[in-house]
């Protein structure tokens, strides 16, 4: 049976070698855990022999096996899905616990995806300019270049998170709109923004638009140059100049003959060709083995992190609390901290959006949900990032905690929460 498995795990990946994969299914070994994947092989039935010493890899190997067989022996699956990887990737995603684990690596802040694609456009001698105070046209970025004459584009980033149909819908109207005022447009999303709205039917789209598409993907640190855009028939150089007058003075980004500010790569061998491109991507043992062994970096935060706090916001009890190795919080620092919140809180009218607060030589972080609210303790004042995740994870919390929190509401059992699950959600999110 092993080599059996061996075969055909090879074979899969073999089949798919000729196309560019956008969602790497190994890189979420990194997270996933063996019980993860013996959970996930009972809910489908997969026998598993067992043996010692077995790797994660050896437990996906049966899984493959598996959906192999049903795929070769299914001729409604074979019309469903295009080739049997995507069938094992769609599967997979199938089950929350795989799927949250793939959303939580995907996720990039808005900011950190205009950063990343602004150091990367910067490298090409592009110059990156925030249009964040211009509402008309509702652009993320502008790039300016001239070669010899002036090359302008209208540039959208839109985060994983944010790609479902109703905002998809409406980015597309805001593409349409701005080829006036550009001679290019450019449009920028994560992996789980392509598997949201689908790839197929964003390449087709974007080719529609004749719109430049980018993926950024976090978790391999590479963008994908999906389409190469055409230039816009309703360019109009008035426009386009009126709208340059409203530019900052100065970009955020300008091209640099000294360093190189990218750490993400593009292949040039990929590039451009949108037909080679399909959804996963699925590396060879040897591979595998290499990219397990690169190791994690560490948390962009965790060297100012202090304290977070999660707080029931009708009862103002701490429902989750977890403290840096750094520095141990005492009680009656949190609770003179949850005062001053409330009070804060009262004189703001219970605002729903990020707070800063100085509080005894701390830099307090805090965000407002539907029933909770959040804090979080540094040492130094925190960036846009780490607010725009502060957001995404109380978000998340509320999601995934939405019966425990109606429960504690009821009983004022703060066990109905499992804080070592809190607590690596919170690690991941908030990269502390």
């Amino acid at each position: 049976m092993a080599s059996n498995l061996d075969e055909i795990y090879k074979s899969i990946v073999n089949d798919s070698k000729d196309k560019t994969g956008i969602v790497c299914l190994n890189c979420l070994f990194k997270y996933i855990t063996i019980e993860d994947l013996q959970d996930f092989a009972k809910e489908h039935e997969i026998h598993i022999v067992k043996k010692s010493e077995m790797r994660k890899l050896d437990y996906f190997k049966y899984i493959c096996h598996a959906f192999y067989n049903d795929y070769q022996s299914n001729s409604q699956t074979q019309a469903l899905y295009s080739n049997c990887l995507t069938y094992i990737g769609e599967m997979l995603f199938r089950n929350e616990k795989f799927f949250d684990i793939f959303k939580m690596h995907d996720f990039l802040s808005k900011q950190e995806i205009i950063e990343v694609f602004a150091d990367w456009c910067a490298d090409l001698g592009i110059s990156v300019f925030n249009t964040s105070e211009i509402s008309e046209y509702s652009l993320d970025l502008y790039f300016t270049k001239r070669k010899p004459r002036l090359r302008t584009e209208a540039v959208f980033l839109r985060t994983g998170e944010e790609m479902d149909e109703k905002n998809y819908e409406k980015t597309l109207e805001f593409i349409k709109n701005s080829k006036k005022i550009s001679a290019w447009t450019v449009f920028v999303t994560t992996p789980l923004g392509a598997f949201n709205i689908g790839l197929y039917k964003l390449i087709g789209d974007m080719e529609r638009l004749n719109t430049w598409l980018y993926i950024v993907d976090p978790l391999k640190m590479r963008i994908f140059g999906i389409i190469r855009g055409k230039k816009s028939k309703d360019h109009d150089q008035d426009l386009r100049d009126e709208y340059i007058k409203k530019l900052p003075r100065e970009p955020i980004r300008a091209p640099s003959q000294v360093i190189k500010f990218s750490k993400y790569d593009l292949n040039d061998a990929e590039r451009y060709k949108p037909s080679n491109f399909t959804i996963f991507e699925l590396i060879s043992e040897r591979e595998h083995e290499e990219l397990i062994k690169i190791p994690l970096k560490d948390p962009r935060y965790k060297k100012i992190f202090r304290n977070l706090l999660i707080i029931e916001e009708n009862s103002g009890i701490s429902v989750f609390s977890y403290s840096s190795e750094i520095v141990t919080m005492d009680d009656n620092l949190i609770s003179g901290f949850l005062s001053a919140i409330d009070h804060f809180m009262s004189e703001v009218g219970g605002s729903s959006s990020l707070k800063e607060i100085d509080y005894k030589g701390f830099f307090v972080q805090a965000a407002y949900g539907e029933f909770v609210k959040m804090a979080v303790f540094l040492s130094e004042p925190g960036d846009q990032i780490l607010k725009e995740r502060l957001s995404y994870f109380i978000k998340q919390f509320e999601e995934k905690y939405k019966e425990q929190i109606e429960e504690f509401k009821l009983t004022g059992n703060v066990s109905v929460f499992t804080n070592k699950e809190i607590k690596f959600l919170a690690q991941e999110i908030l990269e502390i």
